[in-house]
């Protein structure tokens, strides 16, 4: 079942209630970088709980483009406000299969830095539903905690596999 959110766009990152960042500096450039966001394949192997993502716009994707994403526990409707590849990955989430959260949005900004690496500031900004404020403290530890260890998994992804590998997983469920 889903649980529309309200709709959000790139102003709500000034005025959201609630925010966080994860910021790491990646061993790979910022192109690579996106394309590991960008990519079902990639996300497969760095998303903790990870179980499938659909595109459910035609490539060629960007601003407007929407996909499902499926985690252990819960899935995500988004639709992109940003898309500016090797430097910007932001989507809302238009719908979520718990009642968390009244609006939400994700921005992936990647930048250069030296020896060819990338700098990555994933910031999550967020209106809890009344259930999740009740428990927020608990719920804001685990989302801080997932996203880090998904950065984590992320280094050790690039690391693994510096260039992108050109198959697509689309839709298809994937054994990381």
């Amino acid at each position: 079942m889903w649980f529309h959110l309200q709709a959000t766009d790139l102003a709500f990152t000034i005025s959201a209630p609630f925010r966080f960042d994860t910021v790491s500096v990646l061993p790979a450039g910022p192109e690579r970088v996106f394309q590991a966001f960008s990519e079902p394949r990639d996300l497969a192997r760095f998303i903790a709980g990870f179980r499938r993502c659909e595109w459910k716009t035609a490539e060629p994707h960007g601003v407007g483009a929407v996909r499902e994403l499926d985690l252990q526990g819960v899935s995500f409707r988004e639709h992109f406000v940003a898309w500016e590849p090797g430097r910007r990955f932001c989507f809302a989430v238009d719908a979520l299969t718990l009642p968390a959260m009244r609006r939400m949005i994700e921005d992936i900004r990647i930048e250069p830095s030296s020896g060819g690496e990338a700098r990555l500031i994933w910031s999550v900004y967020y209106h809890p539903s009344v259930l999740t404020r009740a428990v927020h403290a608990f719920v804001r530890f685990g989302l801080e905690l997932g996203y880090r260890r998904s950065v984590e998994s992320l280094a050790r992804h690039l690391m693994a596999h510096p260039e992108h590998d050109k198959g697509s997983m689309h839709g298809i469920p994937i054994d990381a």
